[in-house]
């Protein structure tokens, strides 16, 4: 089974687990991965993703270091002579796909030009908060992207309030990701939610205590994905 995912290291490492799913796009561990380009958080910055592989866009070289993790000049990359056949490899493979699955975890939006880049990757970008309807009419554009009758997984970030079952430290802008993305997945067929809060309500060893999993974490989300949706 060939699935696609575009997202951070919480679903990019995750998705490594299984011999019977063969991601497009993942990684195996900080910035080194046989198909990995970058690393992304939000829905303008999927979009942009999919457009660049799919060959509808083309991004100018300074925004492609500010954009995709690999083209950047961060120390552990992986070699920069393999990005062209990995994009390829990718673009080829984008309508083989079972599964497409997006991590939203942010709704930060980073922009340099009109393009979308990452914060992390350079210091020259103008930052806005994204609305809720700019939200959900990115949910629509990242459904009109993907082929038709596919099915979509969209993967939210860690909720603190849920893991620890305490409304006191909710955090405002997860909980506003959470419900218009489940709202979204209840009014459209094929799509679908994962809140990963889930697994470390139930152990919080799983995870740092912060943003990131923890190995058994990863194959621990795998598995949940795998047996929840993947096989369904």
């Amino acid at each position: 089974m060939k699935i696609f995912a575009s997202g951070s290291c919480r679903l990019l490492i995750a998705i490594n687990g299984h011999k019977d799913v063969i991601p497009i796009h993942s990684i195996y561990h900080n910035f080194v991965g046989a198909n990995f380009l970058g690393k992304l958080h939000n829905t303008k910055q999927h979009i942009q993703f999919i457009k660049y592989i799919t060959d509808d866009i083309i991004l100018p070289d300074n925004i492609l270091s500010k954009f995709l993790t690999s083209f950047s000049n961060l120390n552990g990359v992986d070699d920069k002579l393999l990005l062209p056949i990995k994009k390829e490899n990718i673009k080829t493979q984008f309508n083989e796909c079972l599964w497409f699955i997006f991590e939203i975890c942010s709704m930060k939006l980073y922009t340099n030009n009109g393009f979308e880049v990452q914060h992390e990757l350079t210091n020259n970008y103008e930052q806005i908060l994204q609305t809720e309807d700019g939200l959900l009419e990115d949910l629509c554009i990242i459904k009109e992207l993907i082929p038709h009758n596919k099915k979509i997984l969209f993967q939210v970030h860690f909720r603190p309030n849920i893991i620890y079952n305490n409304s006191n430290i909710t955090i405002e802008n997860r909980e506003k990701i959470y419900n218009i993305v489940s709202s979204f997945c209840d009014k459209y067929d094929n799509t679908f939610i994962y809140d990963p809060s889930i697994i470390l309500q139930a152990d919080n060893s799983l995870f740092d205590g912060d943003t990131h999993f923890a190995n058994t974490g990863n194959i621990e989300s795998f598995n949940y994905i795998y047996k929840n949706y993947l096989l369904k």
